[in-house]
């Protein structure tokens, strides 16, 4: 089962949908990985989490006590990565009216996606980010895993 943050996994299948080569990336964590294991189970068991996960655990940028220290500075005001996907995540998942903490296999979870479509693609489109690139991978990403 992967403990996973429900923008995670939407960022995961834009990238498996645009074909993004698989590297570790420099902080150290756990993308790469966690999307090998997407990719071998589309059905695979996630608990969605708002809080920091399995692809974080191992990131240079989290401190002692859990909490990401990176700032998203491509944003008009600089922001901590933490409070932005932290409220990233609790507005995904009251959009698809999912509590916190639910367990379900991934492919429902992009079935739900796939159901809300272009509203999530409008809630997890980070600013400066080309929508379409985000639209058109997601779409691709979750096509190629369901089916």
């Amino acid at each position: 089962m992967l403990r996973i943050r429900p923008h995670h996994i939407l960022d995961i299948v834009r990238n498996i949908g645009n074909k993004r080569p698989l590297i570790q990336h420099e902080y150290g964590h756990l993308v790469h990985t966690v999307t090998e294991k997407i990719i071998r189970d589309p059905n695979v068991l996630c608990e969605l989490v708002v809080r920091n996960d399995d692809i974080c655990t191992p990131c240079r940028m989290l401190n002692k006590e859990g909490q990401c220290e990176d700032i998203l500075a491509q944003l008009e005001e600089p922001v901590s990565k933490q409070e932005y996907n932290d409220e990233l995540d609790r507005q995904l998942l009251a959009f698809l009216s999912i509590e916190q903490g639910t367990i379900m296999k991934l492919s429902d979870y992009l079935s739900l996606v796939m159901d809300n479509f272009d509203a999530v693609v409008s809630i997890c489109t980070h600013p400066k980010e080309d929508r379409e690139t985000r639209r058109t991978g997601l779409r691709n990403g979750i096509e190629m895993l369901l089916h």
